[in-house]
């Protein structure tokens, strides 16, 4: 019998560089003497030209797949995955052999077939089964091809011109995101929790939590007022209803606000689109109302992925200034609108070193990093930092307690000064997930602008090292390329970073094994000079900057942490190494500083021991 199935393929070559290439499978199935009716025909389908292909040695052939839904991975996930955004999200699929120095990428548009495998072997292996209509025609595969040199950061920079060439960056070019970016360490603040909250007095303790939030976690940046659940539904009042029924009303929720403002942080009040308690309300004239009456800063979307335009110009006329964010991971289309977002999937930010693409692809939308039941928060900070992200403060799940343990509170506060002072690198419209290493258990996101670049990286496997076998992870780690008058410091470990050159590159060195999994450093121009006298310090720097301050801070030995102590004029001066206490720490920390963030650091160990 016959096959009635017609395969038709195309390869177009246009004006760019990518080879168009088009599937369609046409059923000529038409009822016969066997069949009085046409068929709908099963059929096994393959891609040859993706499975089979053969780049110089196979065995060192390395593919960048789809898992499913926005989760993708190179060869397995074993290792790590990256995380993007929305399903399908159309990545394209990357093969390539770095002993070759080359590769392809087959960027698919649409396909009748599911693009998604567990690894490399099911995607080699892989047989789709469709099913074909009599007398329709199927478009199967509509892809791009392109053929590059290098490995799968090719395919991800194409991806990214795709994304950014149709993306409407209007609510990310006003003024006010510029200061939303900076808004790292946000805070979900449950209205009636015991922190901020006094039953007794019926109070909001305003000042005593701005203080404790400066001590345990290094202070927020925004905060979530959360009001509503597990109330609503009590009786019949509404989420707007219950925010009259706060301390003082909406005049107390103002005076929180503006105690909130002095500080320089923002607020932000949650919104409920679940909440029917009172069906005549309108709610876009209730949250105009509420922002008119509070000041407040932005909308909180409970639950939600992203929201429609009608909003945004209702509340576009009370102030353009008003930011939305949203519980709900934002997709490229919703992105649009929504220019922040909580990333708080289990096998997403709380696993290092897995990387959020979307950090990487759509840098100006503002990722927090959040997970409210995981009791060891660690990775989930360090994901923040290796990521460049956000990272979401949520102690109190509406009565029901999970606090951040006494060691997570000091890998949050080393977190917050760290991506602060170092802002100006992390926020580039460049950074560049997963620089190549010179050793497979070390991955580095990197962080580049004209005078800074940060390498936030993270080293795996340090359960295995065993000192009697001499498996130590020291020595050589990241080639990098920079000016011959910069230098390297962990901010992380604070300790400065040699290095090595070999065949024109530069190479850092740990020199004895990491002491932790974390580490951070910043490449920058050495700009300062210090000179150890008889207990003095005499601080020079080279090139003076405009509204610069130098900063002599010093290192709590079992916490990282710094303490401020002393403050330089721009230009340097002398310092008295008595009055920097250093009875117990032994790490000083001479930062040259341009309006609060670092231009320079000098390591200097000072203390009763050194290495």
């Amino acid at each position: 019998m016959q096959n009635p199935l017609v395969v038709s393929q195309t390869f177009t070559l246009e004006t760019g560089p990518e080879l168009i290439w088009k599937v369609k499978v046409l059923n000529t199935s038409t009822a016969g003497r066997d069949h009085p009716e046409a068929r709908t025909i099963t059929s096994s389908v393959t891609f040859p030209l993706m499975q089979k292909i053969k780049i110089g040695d196979t065995s060192r052939m390395h593919y960048f797949l789809p898992r499913g839904g926005s989760r993708y991975c190179i060869d397995s996930p074993d290792d790590f995955i990256f995380y993007f955004t929305g399903s399908p999200s159309k990545m394209p699929i990357d093969i390539y052999n770095l002993a070759e120095n080359r590769g392809i990428y087959f960027h698919i548009l649409k396909s009748a077939c599911a693009f998604r495998f567990a690894d490399k072997n099911e995607f080699i292996s892989k047989v789709f089964n469709l099913s074909f209509k009599p007398g329709e025609e199927t478009e199967i595969l509509d892809c791009r091809i392109r053929a590059h040199q290098g490995d799968w950061h090719f395919a991800l920079e194409a991806f990214k011109k795709y994304i950014r060439s149709g993306f409407d960056f209007t609510y990310y070019r006003r003024p006010i995101h510029e200061r939303y970016r900076q808004s790292f360490v946000s805070h979900f603040t449950f209205l009636f929790g015991h922190d901020i909250y006094d039953p007794e007095a019926n109070k909001f303790r305003i000042h005593e939590f701005f203080e404790e939030a400066d001590m345990n976690f290094g202070g927020f940046d925004n905060m979530i007022l959360w009001h509503n659940y597990p109330r609503l539904g009590v009786d019949f009042r509404d989420q707007f209803d219950l925010l009259e029924d706060l301390p003082g009303g909406l005049e107390g929720l103002r005076a929180l606000v503006d105690s909130a403002h002095t500080r320089g942080m923002m607020v932000f009040i949650s919104y409920n689109p679940w909440d029917i308690m009172n069906r005549e309300k309108d709610h876009v004239k209730e949250l105009v109302r509420i922002l008119k009456t509070t000041g407040i800063d932005g909308i909180y979307l409970d639950t939600m992925h992203g929201f429609d335009q009608k909003l945004r110009d209702a509340l576009d006329e009370v102030s353009p200034d008003i930011i939305f964010s949203s519980e709900g991971r934002a997709n490229i289309t919703s992105a649009r609108l929504l220019t922040g977002s909580w990333e708080q999937a289990d096998d997403g930010p709380a696993i290092m070193p897995n990387v959020d693409l979307l950090r990487f692809i759509l840098p100006e939308h503002m990722v927090y990093n959040t997970n409210r039941i995981a009791v060891e928060k660690a990775e989930l900070i360090y994901n923040s930092l290796f990521n460049g992200t956000g990272l979401t403060i949520w102690e109190d799940m509406f009565g029901n307690i999970n606090e951040f343990s006494w060691n997570d509170r000091v890998i949050v506060k080393r977190y917050n000064r760290i991506i602060h002072e170092n802002r100006d690198a992390y926020l580039t419209h460049e950074p560049i997930p997963l620089v190549p290493t010179l050793r497979k258990d070390f991955y580095v996101n990197a962080f580049p602008i004209a005078e800074k670049c940060v390498y936030a990286g993270y080293q795996t496997g340090r359960e295995e090292v065993l000192y009697a076998h001499y498996n130590q992870m020291k020595g050589p780690y990241l080639e990098v390329d920079h000016p011959e008058n910069w230098h390297y410091v962990d901010v992380w470990t604070h300790r400065k970073i040699p290095t090595e050159k070999i065949n024109g590159k530069t190479r850092l060195i740990y020199p004895i094994q990491p002491t932790e999994p974390m580490f951070c450093i910043v490449a920058m121009p050495e700009n300062l000079r210090v000179v150890q006298g008889e207990g003095t310090l005499r601080v020079e720097v080279n090139l003076p900057l405009k509204n610069a301050s130098i900063q002599i801070n010093t290192v709590d030995n079992l916490t990282m942490i710094e303490e401020e102590m002393l403050k330089l004029p721009g230009n340097g001066g002398v310092v008295d190494i008595s009055r920097l206490n250093l009875d117990y720490p032994y790490k000083v920390l001479i930062k040259l500083l341009q309006q609060d963030i670092l231009k320079d650091e000098v390591i200097l160990d000072l203390g009763w021991k050194k290495f």
